[in-house]
């Protein structure tokens, strides 16, 4: 696990960024990005839009990317290419499997759980923890990837927690922003659930969706699926809300589950080892303690189908997993393949 200590301006945390992890930054722009088979034209135009999106709404993202490609020896085009690659080749192998729980009440208050499951092989070597320290907005800590501006998921000072699961539901809006700087904006900008939705319906999203679960310190405990064109809002029925990567509410038809809505998602594997998952939780998280102790054990779960913890399950590694507590202040890591290492505690201020 990488860690990352960075402050100042966003080219500034860009560049100590970029300097802190050149070889693991060059991974991962091939391990995500250099797989695939493009072609140069078709791939420039993409970049194109995605950085004139970027440009229009988040330009301090585009400095940051420009403050890794300058630490790290990799062309702006590259770092970009790499945050944003799913969005600039409007294709969707970028198969974040990942798994979200929530307790709304447990032994230290609400708290968010979740696994970050990779489609790339020796994720290990470029995943991340970082310590967020902007001149402007919350300061948090969150995990990710090197080389790019990623949040899996974390927490910042006000309280405001954070964990993602990705929505690969196909769209075109022509309005819309790549996923990136949204997951990044919950937590630098905003205190509070309420805030978090409020930030969230200024946006669309340009292809793919992004399902976030969101809680605070408060006590406030939500998801809101963002795909394009809509976002939808679920909070918990009874005590508990899960995700994993087939929409719940934005889409009537995702929500049955039908065969063709499973299908439309396009991704071979995903949707049978989505829902697999799903089922898997809808079993076992309403039977479990309320608990820290309780929550890292279901992450931890390697039930025959659809373990929670992946090792190869359809070509998927669990890479790291992590705990939110935003009452407490505190952020759990296990800082690799969940059932093998311990979580790892960590104060955001």
């Amino acid at each position: 696990m990488i860690r990352l200590e960075n402050q100042g301006s966003a080219y500034d945390i860009g560049f100590q960024h970029g300097s802190a992890c050149p070889e693991a930054a060059s991974s991962a722009y091939e391990a995500w990005f250099g797989r695939l088979d493009l072609d140069p034209a078709e791939a420039g135009t993409g970049v194109s839009v995605v950085e004139d999106r970027l440009r229009r709404h988040f330009p301090e993202m585009l400095e940051e990317m420009e403050g890794i490609a300058d630490g790290s020896g990799l062309s702006y085009r590259q770092v970009l290419e790499l945050n944003c690659f799913d969005t600039v080749t409007a294709s969707g192998p970028d198969r974040r499997c990942c798994s979200t729980i929530g307790f709304l009440h447990s032994d230290v208050g609400v708290l968010l759980g979740k696994t970050a499951d990779w489609d790339v092989s020796q994720g290990h070597r470029f995943a991340t923890w970082q310590r967020y320290r902007p001149e402007e907005g919350y300061r948090f800590i969150h995990y990710g990837c090197a080389g790019t501006l990623w949040t899996e998921g974390g927490l910042n000072e006000a309280g405001l927690g954070m964990v993602l699961n990705g929505l690969p539901v196909g769209g075109d809006s022509n309005q819309g922003v790549p996923w990136v700087p949204l997951t990044r904006g919950v937590l630098q900008h905003c205190a509070s659930v309420p805030e978090a939705l409020q930030f969230l319906e200024q946006y669309d999203v340009m292809c793919w969706g992004v399902n976030l679960m969101l809680a605070d310190a408060g006590g406030d405990l939500a998801f809101v699926e963002v795909i394009p064109g809509k976002q939808a809002v679920c909070r918990p029925e009874e005590d508990y809300l899960i995700h994993t990567n087939h929409c719940l509410c934005a889409d009537p038809a995702g929500r049955q589950l039908s065969d063709e809505a499973l299908a439309a998602y396009g991704e071979p594997g995903l949707p049978r080892n989505s829902k697999a998952r799903y089922d898997t939780l809808n079993r076992i998280v309403p039977l479990a303690r309320r608990s820290r102790a309780s929550m890292k054990d279901l992450l931890r779960d390697r039930s025959p189908s659809g373990p929670i913890s992946q090792q190869g399950e359809d070509g998927m590694w669990t890479v790291y997993a992590m705990v939110v507590a935003p009452m407490e202040g505190k952020i759990w890591g296990a800082e690799g393949f969940p059932p093998g290492v311990p979580f790892v505690e960590y104060q955001v201020l």
